[in-house]
């Protein structure tokens, strides 16, 4: 049976190192074959938005401009904090397809099912 990890990102432009070790981990978790699930919160919903992903970059770590499509072609189920997207003024129509909306109640359920990594 395949690890269950949900990966919570609470950077993105704030803080590039940890965003684009987060977006590494993502990745090298892909690899491993993990049964990921992603959640978006506070700075980190910045990154659903179109285009932003791209421009981070963390000393010594691989771009998420690398990593990012990789990330997106995995498929895995991606939300974004509904309050976040409205406090960062985040609209629907600028997120990247594929991620979810979703509030408290939606996280504490992943949360439950799986082992949970905040970066």
């Amino acid at each position: 049976m395949k690890k269950k990890v949900l990966l919570i990102i609470t950077h993105s432009t704030d803080d590039p190192d940890r965003a684009n070790a987060a977006m590494a981990l993502a990745a090298s978790l892909i690899n491993e074959d993990a049964d990921l699930a992603l959640f978006y919160i506070f700075e980190g919903v910045k990154m659903v938005r179109q285009g932003v992903a791209e421009t981070i970059e963390g000393r010594n770590l691989t771009p998420v401009r690398e990593l990012f499509p990789m990330i997106l072609e995995a498929g895995l189920p991606m939300y974004a904090c509904s309050a976040c997207l409205k406090t960062y003024e985040i609209p629907e129509v600028e997120m990247v397809a594929g991620v979810q909306i979703v509030a408290a109640p939606s996280l504490a359920a992943e949360i439950m099912q799986r082992e949970t990594v905040t970066f």
